[in-house]
């Protein structure tokens, strides 16, 4: 979703935070993208600057945030009018490669490398147009890309609002297929076509033979969201709602698995007076296996990331991988193309 108005104290882009304790090193590194309308790579575009940002601009050195331990953001600045609007994310298991989508209808690409614990750099980004089912860019309404779902064996699903649905795409295992791949729809989630123009399926995740949907806003001034699943591979079943209560005027973003069944969820809030504000919750398995049992599920507040005292941002998109035995959420914001935002890893 596009904020309606400019963000105060805005630093978009990649945060990495980690459950549990990690080491930190904020490392300035250099990315490049090109101009124009097709995809292009490095080789063929001029280089980004990068500035190493700390979460408390007051106190680097300050790291703990909730249960997570922050690892390192990087404001980014790049000339091409194509990036920016990244609304969702993916990071290979091993934490090498970025997979992104933008809410103008853009694939990204690039790689990522480390030094020990900290990411140091970004090399080798693609990007290039989601392309519709008859193999033309998705164009206004169409284009408005959301949510990043892994399927497994390079398959992803994608969500898109204004116009509402769920399509899959072959991308491969190495992600070389965002050139060319065609789209299939997948069954739209139960009440999908009541969603708000600019409201709809921001979060989608995988669970087993299921996929998890999540509503931005809550239904009136009730502060419970409604949270649907999909079969995958049955879509002639009509799946489940599901409430969970949440903060009141927050709006889902994002859901992400947690590899054991239950989810992770961004939220963010934004008012012109107070800016973004971001939270960021677990389900575990056990909640949503209770699911059928209790009128409302309620997730735990993992941490906060407030505007005062904190670099804060648009934060729309999550992933989360295991590595070296620890959780890691890597977060990505979305700038709406707007010159008074920012962009970040």
């Amino acid at each position: 979703m596009h904020n309606p108005q400019p963000v105060r104290e805005l630093e978009l882009g990649v945060r990495m935070l980690v459950r549990l304790g990690l080491s930190v090193c904020l490392c300035p590194f250099l990315i490049a993208c090109g101009g124009g309308g097709e995809a292009q790579t490095a080789s063929e575009s001029a280089s980004l600057s990068l500035t190493p940002l700390p979460l408390f601009p007051d106190d680097p050195g300050r790291t703990r945030l909730g249960d997570l331990r922050y690892l390192g953001g990087v404001a980014l600045d790049l000339d091409d009018e194509r990036f920016g609007g990244w609304s969702a994310l993916d990071i290979s298991p091993d934490g090498g490669r970025l997979l992104a989508v933008s809410d103008s209808g853009y694939w990204m690409t690039a790689s990522l490398q480390y030094d020990g614990d900290a990411l140091v750099g970004l090399s080798e980004p693609h990007i290039t147009v989601i392309l519709d089912e008859a193999g033309e860019p998705v164009s206004d309404d169409f284009a408005d890309s959301e949510g990043l779902a892994d399927l497994g064996d390079g398959a992803y699903a994608v969500s898109f609002e204004r116009e509402h649905r769920i399509w899959r795409y072959e991308l491969g295992e190495d992600w070389s297929g965002v050139d060319d791949a065609l789209p299939t729809p997948l069954a739209n989630p139960l009440g999908t076509e009541a969603l708000p123009n600019n409201a709809g399926m921001e979060g989608i995740a995988v669970i087993g033979d299921w996929l998890w949907s999540a509503q931005e806003h809550t239904t009136g001034n009730a502060p419970v969201h409604i949270f649907s699943r999909t079969h995958l591979f049955e879509p002639e079943q009509t799946g489940n709602s599901y409430l969970v209560a949440m903060e009141p005027e927050f709006g889902v973003t994002e859901l992400e698995s947690d590899g054991a069944d239950g989810l992770y969820i961004l939220q963010r809030f934004w008012s012109r007076d107070v800016g973004n504000r971001i939270h960021i919750l677990h389900l575990t398995a056990e909640q949503i296996a209770e699911a059928p049992n209790v009128t409302e599920l309620h997730p735990t507040l993992l941490a906060a990331i407030e505007p005062d005292e904190m670099s804060v941002d648009n934060f729309e998109g999550m992933a989360v991988i295991e590595r070296e035995g620890q959780t890691r959420l890597f977060l990505i914001s979305d700038d709406n193309y707007n010159d008074s935002q920012r962009t970040l890893l």
